[in-house]
């Protein structure tokens, strides 16, 4: 007789829309030049999270992510953690993630967040390469990466995680291999690498050639793999930490998802 899988306990999902600026590879739900309409949409979110945690006993994992969620203030998120815990509970050890970009990280922002629960941060870092990031239309430098990075680590947090942008026509064999030994000397216990993809809707798509880079993917999986980071999901990578929220969705476990333009599962 076959035994089925222990069920889940749902996942959250909170989108946070804004940036600073509008990256040029970006065709996600993300707008920048709207900070002035934070406040309501903080509050919007609250009762959004009211009603979808009305009958939810408990939570496995929260994922914030964006957009840009370190543009939303401390005292946003204490609002938001306030109204999570009042409405359902945690599970022991739940995983609580946001996404961040370098540039914007600050000690009182973390202490702030690790304070309220969140035990994971996963940086928005693209590239160490300064052509690459400008290519890209990031606003960050190598230095804010690690500066960063060490702001994080020195907080608290139980787990980093970066994430690379691959399969560009500034990328060689050997820029692949340099981005990924920088990378593996930051005190991250996961990293995330995503292959270029040119939407219809974004600003390099109108001047960008595609790649001419051979078998990037098994490239970049075979320097990553030998530098001891484990494939465990399409574009996910163990060192050794396997994020729980994305085990998750590839468990079938459901997903409540909260913000601007977002469905559940």
């Amino acid at each position: 007789m076959l035994k089925s899988m222990p069920q889940r306990a749902p996942s959250l999902y909170i989108h946070v829309p804004f940036c600073t600026s509008k990256c040029g590879y970006c065709a996600f739900n993300s707008f920048s030049g709207l900070d002035s309409l934070k406040d309501a949409y903080v509050e919007a979110l609250i009762v959004d999270l009211k009603e979808s945690l009305k009958n939810t006993p408990a939570l496995s994992s929260i994922f914030i992510g964006g957009g840009t969620p370190n543009t939303l203030e401390s005292k946003h998120y204490v609002r938001i953690f306030h109204t999570i815990a009042t409405h359902t509970i945690a599970t022991q050890n739940i995983e609580i993630t946001l996404e961040a970009n370098p540039d914007l990280i600050t000690k009182e922002w973390c202490q702030t967040l690790k304070a309220l629960g969140a035990n994971r941060l996963s940086l928005g870092v693209q590239s160490f390469f300064a052509d690459k990031l400008k290519f890209l239309q990031r606003e960050h430098s190598q230095q804010d990466i690690f500066k960063a990075l060490d702001i994080a680590h020195s907080c608290g947090f139980d787990h980093l995680s970066i994430d690379l942008i691959y399969n560009t026509p500034l990328d060689t064999p050997t820029r692949l291999k340099a981005e990924c030994m920088q990378a593996n000397t930051l005190p991250i216990d996961h990293l995330s690498a995503y292959s270029l993809t040119l939407e219809d809707n974004t600003r390099l798509v109108k001047s960008t050639a595609p790649s001419a880079l051979l078998n990037a993917d098994s490239t970049l999986q075979n320097i990553l793999k030998n530098l001891g980071f484990t494939p465990y999901e399409v574009s996910n990578y163990a060192k050794p930490y396997q994020v729980q929220h994305n085990l998750g969705y590839w468990a079938g476990a459901r997903i409540w998802a909260v913000g601007l333009g977002l469905w559940g599962a």
